[in-house]
C-alpha cells in the first residue's frame, strides 16, 4: 500500500526578507522530519490571491418578438 501525507501552511508574510525567514524555520523543521522518513520533500511557493470571477448577466431570452421573416413566394 502506498500512502502519501502533506502538511499545508499558509503564511502571510509582510516582505520577501519574512517569507525567507518562514521558508529556513520550515527547513528545518524538515530535516528532522527527514530523520523519519528520508523521501521527504519541501515545496515552497508564493500563492497570489484569486479575484473574484466576474458575473455577468445571461443574455435576455428572446420571445415574442415581433421581429418577422420575409418569406418569398414561388
Amino acid at each position: 500500500m502506498k500512502l502519501r501525507a502533506q502538511i499545508l501552511i499558509d503564511i502571510d508574510a509582510d516582505d520577501f526578507v519574512a517569507a525567507a525567514d518562514h521558508q529556513r524555520r520550515i527547513e528545518t523543521l524538515l530535516t528532522d522530519v527527514k530523520r523519519a522518513y528520508d523521501q521527504a520533500e519541501l515545496v515552497f511557493r508564493e500563492r497570489r490571491p484569486r479575484g473574484l470571477p466576474v458575473l455577468t448577466p445571461p443574455p435576455p431570452v428572446r420571445q415574442g418578438t415581433g421581429h418577422l421573416h420575409a418569406y418569398e413566394e414561388g
